[in-house]
């Protein structure tokens, strides 16, 4: 998963936050988020047409996991790379 978000990171700007993450639901590809999220949010979340993976670690570790110093609960992708798309394919096998 760290692989995954070095890579979205790195290529994309992602859209950080629950809040724009809500906001930009219906044009994701990709939302990963906390584990520290209330269950009708996760829900809220996964409702979406976008694949929702949930980060194994609070919202902080989720920050640092893409370069930031403050805790982040969502994150959301519109578009994948190549790259993105195969490191997502990794994460899923292993799911």
């Amino acid at each position: 998963m760290e692989d995954l978000l070095k890579v979205i990171a790195s290529e994309k700007k992602p859209h950080l936050g629950l809040k724009e993450v809500r906001k930009n639901l219906k044009g994701l590809k990709l939302v990963i988020y906390s584990r520290d999220l209330t269950e009708s949010q996760k829900k809220e979340l996964k409702s979406g047409e976008a694949t929702a993976l949930e980060f194994n670690g609070s919202p902080y570790a989720l920050g640092r996991a893409i370069g930031r110093n403050h805790p982040v609960k969502a994150i959301g992708v519109k578009s994948l790379s190549e790259r993105a798309e195969l490191e997502l394919k990794r994460v899923m096998q292993g799911a």
